[in-house]
């Protein structure tokens, strides 16, 4: 069996209103799409998230690693990975690079299911058939009040039965974010968990424990991403410093560097993003890490994929989900997107291979760049 077409597109898909969190505000989100195709007829389809280098992404893609890909066998998705991440050393081992390997992984494993019949939770070893999840929200709109709008935000996830919800900080000073943060907790009661996510807002230490300090009696479940990723040490010392449980890595890739997190000891939930981190190969590798550490694994965004791969995985405790196409735009490309349960679960789909049943037209509508690559 061998691969002989990979087609790989950058889509860009604008958003309905600007949106922000504490480090910028964006108007559109853009995606790397690939599609691997055998020559026994099967395709698999992955994709990644990229928030300002598409098309930088785009030519690692297919300058770098597409020719690594044709003519080889699909189902040798380990040999393929460790070439395309042993050959591109000078290429970058975070960001651009590590989000096109990602797709491309993504992509072979839905080839893997699709061959095998059986979708990716079952070809991995079924565990459960319900993942609880939380409504990821609480961004800053420009333009709109601030509470008002918070209080009705996080009532509708409440109306919905999500396990928890979780709200954006560090764009504002610490008291006003603390005021969102017990505003929330008033509108969720004591029932459901509430998270915060400083989206890297913090850049010291100090800065952030003015923020802990006033949020610590609001039982929060975790404070994500408080620093950047790149801060191994800060984060020790503010896990030090505050009761409230720290989560990152959104922004991390590879089984070495969340090693580093987890040997340090300051995190309680680990966040690989099999989009980012370097596919669901990787993301495998990162929660076996954390389990045999006793982390917990709370996947960030794609939930398609990491419902997924978290039916295949004990380590995982609580999966993210964005309600509607306010912020995260991929409902608007498939035509099967995932819907909570009546008691805030995400369970996965039983398609086969990732399960992600992709629209062509609306992927045609917002592709900024296509091109197809045969052996």
């Amino acid at each position: 069996m061998k691969i002989e077409k990979v087609t790989t597109r950058w889509v860009r898909v604008p958003l309905e209103k600007p949106v922000g969190w504490s480090i910028k505000t964006i108007n559109w989100r853009e995606h790397l799409f690939v599609e691997i195709e055998s020559d026994e007829g099967h395709v698999g389809v992955g994709c990644c998230l990229q928030d300002i280098s598409g098309k930088m992404a785009k030519a690692a893609m297919d300058e770098l690693l597409v020719p690594m890909l044709l003519g080889r066998d699909p189902r040798d998705i380990e040999a393929l990975w460790s070439d395309m991440y042993y050959l591109t050393v000078r290429a970058g081992r975070r960001g651009n690079m590590a989000h096109a390997i990602s797709a491309i992984d993504i992509a072979l494993w839905d080839h893997h299911g699709k061959l095998a019949g059986m979708p990716l939770h079952k070809l991995l070893g079924g565990y459960r058939t319900e993942i609880p999840c939380y409504a990821s929200g609480g961004y800053y709109y420009p333009g709109e009040e601030l509470f008002p709008q918070l209080r009705r935000e996080v009532q509708s996830y409440v109306d919905k039965n999500y396990n928890g919800v979780k709200i954006r900080v560090g764009a504002l000073d610490a008291a006003t974010d603390a005021k969102r943060a017990e505003l929330a907790r008033e509108v969720l009661g004591p029932g459901r968990k509430l998270m915060l996510d400083a989206t890297q807002g913090y850049r010291d230490v100090n800065s952030c424990l003015e923020l802990c300090r006033l949020v610590e009696d609001l039982d929060i479940y975790f404070l994500e991403e408080p620093l950047p990723i790149d801060m191994v040490e800060a984060y020790r010392r503010l896990a030090e410093k505050t009761s409230i449980p720290l989560a990152t890595g959104e922004n991390g890739a590879t089984r070495w560097e969340f090693n580093e997190f987890v040997k340090q000891g300051s995190l309680s939930y680990l966040q690989p993003d099999a989009t980012s981190c370097g596919g669901i190969s990787e993301w495998r590798k990162i929660a076996t890490i954390a389990g045999a550490n006793g982390v917990s694994v709370a996947p960030h965004y794609h939930w398609d994929v990491h419902t997924q791969l978290a039916a295949a995985t004990p380590e995982v405790s609580i999966l993210e989900k964005f309600e509607g196409t306010g912020v995260k735009v991929l409902d608007l490309l498939m035509d099967n997107p995932r819907e909570v349960t009546d008691d805030g679960c995400l369970r996965p789909s039983d398609v086969p291979g990732v399960g992600i049943e992709w629209n062509p037209a609306q992927l045609d509508r917002y592709t900024i760049e296509q091109n197809v690559h045969t052996a």
